[in-house]
């Protein structure tokens, strides 16, 4: 069972970084400064942040139960290494949360009819998903190594 929960655990992590990922390229590719590219932006922003807001409650999720079998196992009694990696990817969760969190409000920013500040809100858009992508990616890859911490 504890190896279902981290795939499953991964794959929510995986799910959100890739459509950031998909975000950013889809974004870049479309050209987002001309109207077709911010247009897209505008249609796919919200789906892109409620994916991350799913993906992120269904990470916290699996987490803290990943966590409980862990300890479970271990009878409680974590190494100091696996405190520090879980912290770290603690830390990135919560600079995840901080992108997406400012991702809605420059989501809401699009629906302006100041068409700078739109297309500002655009740009940093992709900015953030960036971001959640970098800070994703890193988190996957500390839960690798906290496999054999």
């Amino acid at each position: 069972m504890r190896t279902t929960i981290l795939w499953i655990h991964a794959l929510g992590g995986g799910a959100w970084v890739g459509a950031a990922i998909a975000f950013v390229i889809g974004a870049s590719a479309s050209g987002g400064d001309d109207e077709a590219g911010f247009a897209m932006i505008r249609r796919v922003a919200p789906a892109i942040n409620r994916i991350g807001l799913g993906a992120m409650l269904f990470i916290v999720i699996t987490g803290v139960v990943n966590i409980y079998l862990a300890g479970m196992t271990r009878r409680f009694q974590f190494s100091n290494a696996f405190v520090v990696l879980l912290s770290a990817k603690i830390a990135l969760l919560g600079a995840m949360y901080f992108f997406l969190t400012i991702s809605w409000r420059a989501q809401h920013e699009l629906k302006s009819s100041d068409r700078p500040r739109a297309h500002r809100a655009a740009r940093r858009l992709v900015a953030y998903n960036l971001a959640i992508a970098g800070c994703g990616g890193i988190a996957l890859l500390l839960g690798l190594w906290l496999l054999g911490a």
